[in-house]
């Protein structure tokens, strides 16, 4: 397995999904407000960063991939933010789409020491208009022969429709890798996709069974697959690690991370680098086998996080 993320360099890969800026206002607390019981936070300095399907862009390209962002910012001046980090970067995004009728996502943390107070979300959750979903199912069944891959990331905020769904279907049978990270508002959208990989809530909001042990993991992912028309699903699960459930097999992968920090992100880093796995020829098994060691690696990480092909090579190293 060692030399993995060498095979990923250059593979494109489409994201299509919600896209948000993460934003954190880190400070300390040392009194609380006389105006009300909380605390009062001395900021000392703000950051933003690419969040939702423009982290799982903002993964790919550390690890050496071509992402490209299909998707919708608002007309706003957190749009054009947005676009600007994702270009500074090297993340292609022409197929960008600005929606006059939204705002740009925005969720904004409140961190005193290590410690998250507070989150404010600026966001729209409506679905789009129609316009805008017919751009951008054209624009998917236009481009999608150029890719490797395609990586479907929803949070819930309008972007994932049905008509996208059917529109994967079809490029599924055309023979591409689609991956599916799901939000469960939109369950009864989502059919015949590669994999979808749900965490332990997402999975119990799916089919309603908690994964809690390996054999509820195998009943689950067995109902996922039946009720999604999946080839497999990969059942992220906390400090259990992993399950990978096919039709007639599974496989199951011991947690990775030695500390956990900050779970935001994680599931983007996942998806990432299960899908390049899957891309670059890897099996399933081996796929859910990296991903399992690059979420134990984000999870250390304060924030909206990433994970470098070194870091990965480095703990293949280690365990070999």
């Amino acid at each position: 397995m060692k030399g993995i993320t060498e095979k990923f360099k250059g593979k494109k890969i489409l994201v299509i999904g919600d896209l948000m800026i993460d934003e954190y206002i880190f400070g300390k607390v040392e009194r609380i407000s006389p105006e009300a019981p909380v605390p009062v936070v001395e900021a000392k300095e703000t950051t933003a960063k690419p969040g939702g399907a423009a982290n799982v862009a903002v993964n790919l390209k550390v690890l050496g991939a071509e992402p490209f962002i299909l998707g919708v910012v608002g007309k706003d001046e957190k749009g054009k933010l947005l676009k600007k980090m994702l270009n500074e970067k090297g993340i292609n995004t022409s197929l960008l789409i600005e929606d006059e009728t939204r705002p740009t996502t925005v969720k904004t943390r409140i961190i005193a020491g290590s410690q998250q107070l507070l989150r404010v979300d600026w966001e729209s959750k409506k679905y789009l208009d129609k316009k805008i979903v017919l751009k951008i199912t054209e624009e998917f069944r236009e481009d999608f022969k150029q890719f490797d891959g395609i990586i479907i990331s929803d949070y819930g905020k309008g972007v994932i429709t049905k008509e996208l769904f059917k529109a994967a279907a079809e490029i599924k049978r055309n023979g591409k890798i689609v991956t599916l990270d799901p939000k469960e508002r939109n369950y009864p959208l989502y059919h015949d996709v590669t994999a979808m990989t749900p965490n332990m809530k997402e999975t119990y909001q799916a089919v309603g069974i908690y994964p809690e042990t390996e054999e509820d993991a195998e009943k689950a992912g067995k109902r996922l697959i039946e009720k999604f028309k999946l080839d497999f699903a990969l059942i992220t699960r906390s400090e259990k690690g992993m399950s990978l459930i096919k039709k007639n097999k599974s496989y199951h992968i011991p947690a990775k991370a030695k500390q956990v920090y900050d779970v935001t992100g994680a599931g983007d880093t996942v998806i990432a680098v299960f899908t390049l796995a899957l891309v670059a020829g890897e099996t399933p098994e081996k796929a859910a086998e990296i991903a399992n060691i690059a979420g134990g690696i984000v999870v250390g990480k304060l924030g909206t996080a990433f994970v470098k092909p070194e870091e990965i090579e480095k703990v293949i190293e280690e365990g070999a």
